[in-house]
């Protein structure tokens, strides 16, 4: 039969039982204070919105007018070859949203492609909506990817649709990665095909508002 201990005398603690059981209480003291505390931090933290720090140096300045100013790289025989009517560049700074794998999209600038893309289509062409048009897309070394030209949300034009594998190929990066991409008509087919070249910058934030007016000409922020 088991032996009741309701109502037994608690045993006296020695005098090092007693500090050992107090260093203990501390313990847990101190660890339940810890926690609460990283409770309310984390819970302070979650409401502030991160202050982005963005590159507004000269020098990052000075680069990027002469990376502009210089005519763009000799495309590869592979897309010279089917080059057709061609479209002036656009040139952008990759930034994160760009390179997200669960995004898997390049965002362009709407003034951008209204100025310099839109001229290259036709009557006949599936204009930029929600279903988009495909598009071959040249990469660097004139390997063809197929993608999705259309809009996002209405307003901000994009590639999509093989944009990830694309990143991934060429094992780009956001902030010092900038884009060369242009539109053309296949000299063959007629139709839209586009080419994107990358150079690679010592640039490791995402441009000013002041630096990306300057640079890119007013182009709409991403």
């Amino acid at each position: 039969m088991a032996t009741s201990t309701i109502g037994a005398k608690r045993k006296r603690q020695t005098p090092e039982e007693e500090k050992k059981r107090q260093e203990q209480d501390e313990v847990v003291t101190a660890a339940f204070a810890l926690s609460h505390f990283m409770f309310l931090r984390d819970r302070i933290q979650a409401g502030k919105k991160k202050k982005i720090i963005k590159d507004d140096t000269e020098e990052t300045l000075d680069l990027l007018l002469r990376w502009t100013s210089d005519p763009p790289k000799n495309l590869p025989e592979a897309t010279t070859a089917v080059l057709g009517r061609c479209s002036k560049p656009i040139r952008k700074q990759l930034t994160m949203s760009d390179v997200k794998g669960d995004q898997n999209r390049l965002m362009l600038s709407k003034a951008q492609v209204d100025k310099n893309f839109m001229p290259l289509f036709e009557e006949s062409d599936t204009l930029l909506g929600k279903e988009g048009t495909r598009v071959s897309v040249y990469g660097p070394d004139g390997k063809v990817h197929e993608m999705v030209f259309k809009m996002w949300n209405e307003k901000t034009p994009v590639l999509m649709s093989g944009w990830n594998t694309f990143v991934k190929e060429y094992k780009l990066s956001m902030y010092c990665d900038f884009l060369t991409v242009l539109m053309f008509r296949h000299k063959v087919t007629r139709e839209i095909c586009v080419a994107i070249d990358f150079t690679r910058h010592p640039v490791a934030r995402q441009l000013s508002e002041r630096i990306s007016k300057i640079v890119f000409k007013g182009e709409d922020k991403d």
